[in-house]
C-alpha cells in the first residue's frame, strides 16, 4: 500500500514537471485533446466489460471496472481538475454508462441512485479528493514544484488563515484552469483542521467526509 502511494505521487510530481514547462501541453485545446484520447480508453474498456457482463458476477464486473476503466479517470487528474464543464460531462457520461453495466440497470433509473448503490463518488467530487491529498503532499512534503505555491507570512496569519497558500487574481483563463490556482483555491477552502493535519491517513479520512457530504449538498452538480 505504501509502495503504491508512492508511486501515484511520484508520476503526479513528473506529469506536474512536464506541466510546469511546457506551457502548450494545457491550453484548453489541448486538454480536449487529451480528455478525447481518454474517452476513447475508456470506452474500449467500457465495451470489453459489457461483452462479458453476462457471464460474470457483479463483484467480478466492479473488479474489472478498476482494473480497466476506473485508472483513465484517476492518471494525474489532479493536473486537469480544471478542466471545462463540457469534457467533465463527457467523462462522467462514461462512469455512468459503466455503472448501467455493472448493475444491469436500464436508463429510467437516476445514474445518481446506481453510484449510491456502487457506493462511488461521481467523477468531479473524485477529482477534488485527489487534488486535495496533492495539496497535502505539496503542504508537508517540500519538493522541486514547491514555487507553484507561496504561503501566506505567518507573521500576519490569524487563527483561521493558517497554512492557508497566497491566491492571486485569475487574470486570464488559462491561469484560472491551472492547477497552481485551483491547488490553492481547493486548500484554502478546507477547514483549518483538514489544512493543519500531519497525518495522511487522517487527511484522507477527514477529506472523503468532507467532499462526500459537499457532493450530497449538490455542491458538484448533478450529474
Amino acid at each position: 500500500m505504501k509502495n503504491n502511494i508512492t508511486h501515484r505521487f511520484a508520476t503526479l510530481f513528473l506529469f506536474l514537471f512536464f506541466y510546469k514547462y511546457n506551457n502548450a501541453l494545457i491550453k484548453e485545446s489541448n486538454w480536449e485533446k487529451h480528455v478525447e484520447e481518454k474517452c476513447k480508453k475508456i470506452s474500449s474498456g467500457i465495451g470489453a466489460q459489457k461483452r462479458v457482463r453476462s457471464f460474470i458476477s457483479r463483484n467480478t464486473a466492479i473488479e474489472i471496472y478498476k482494473a480497466l476503466i476506473e485508472p483513465h479517470f484517476d492518471y494525474c487528474s489532479p493536473v486537469w481538475y480544471g478542466i471545462s464543464s463540457n469534457l467533465t460531462n463527457k467523462l462522467q457520461k462514461l462512469q455512468n454508462r459503466a455503472a448501467r453495466i455493472i448493475t444491469k440497470s436500464d436508463f429510467e433509473t437516476r445514474s445518481a441512485t446506481l453510484r449510491q448503490l456502487l457506493e462511488w463518488d461521481n467523477l468531479s467530487t473524485r477529482r477534488s479528493k485527489h487534488l486535495g491529498v496533492a495539496m497535502w503532499q505539496f503542504a508537508f512534503f517540500p519538493s522541486y514544484l514547491k514555487d507553484l505555491f507561496v504561503t501566506t507570512d505567518p507573521k500576519y496569519e490569524l487563527r483561521n488563515q493558517e497554512n492557508k497558500l497566497v491566491l492571486p487574481k485569475p487574470r486570464t483563463n488559462f491561469h484560472k484552469n491551472s492547477f497552481s490556482y485551483n491547488g490553492a483555491r481547493l486548500w484554502n477552502s478546507l477547514p483549518r483542521e483538514m489544512r493543519t493535519t500531519v497525518s495522511l491517513n487522517k487527511f484522507k479520512n477527514y477529506i472523503g467526509r468532507h467532499f462526500t457530504l459537499s457532493d450530497s449538498h449538490g455542491n458538484h452538480g448533478k450529474q
